[in-house]
C-alpha cells in the first residue's frame, strides 16, 4: 500500500508553521510578492526534506518549483520516495 501524496494544504501549513509564510492561495506566487526569499527558501527545503523524506540538491533546484504553495506540492511529490506498507503473506 503507498501512502497518499502531499497536498497543497499541507504545504500552506508547513509554510505557515515552519517559516512563518501565510499564503493567500494556493497559487500565489511566494517569489513575485515577496513571501519567500533565499533564506526563507533554504529554510522550506529544509523543513520540506524533514517533514516529507525527501531529498533536495541545492544543484537541483529550480525556483520555479517553489514559486507557489501547489508547485511545491507537485515538486514535492515527484521527489517523493513511495513509501510501502508491507504485507506479509503466509507461505
Amino acid at each position: 500500500m503507498v501512502l497518499s501524496d502531499v497536498s497543497t494544504d499541507r504545504i500552506i501549513h508547513l509554510l505557515s508553521e515552519s517559516v512563518h509564510v501565510e499564503v493567500p492561495s494556493a497559487d500565489t506566487d511566494l517569489m513575485e510578492s515577496g513571501l519567500l526569499d533565499s533564506l526563507t527558501l533554504v529554510e522550506l527545503m529544509s523543513s520540506l526534506e524533514e517533514q516529507f523524506d525527501v531529498h533536495i540538491s541545492f544543484d537541483e533546484v529550480e525556483i520555479d518549483n517553489f514559486r507557489s504553495a501547489r508547485r511545491i506540492a507537485e515538486f514535492v511529490n515527484q521527489r517523493s520516495k513511495p513509501k510501502e506498507v508491507a504485507v506479509g503473506f503466509a507461505a
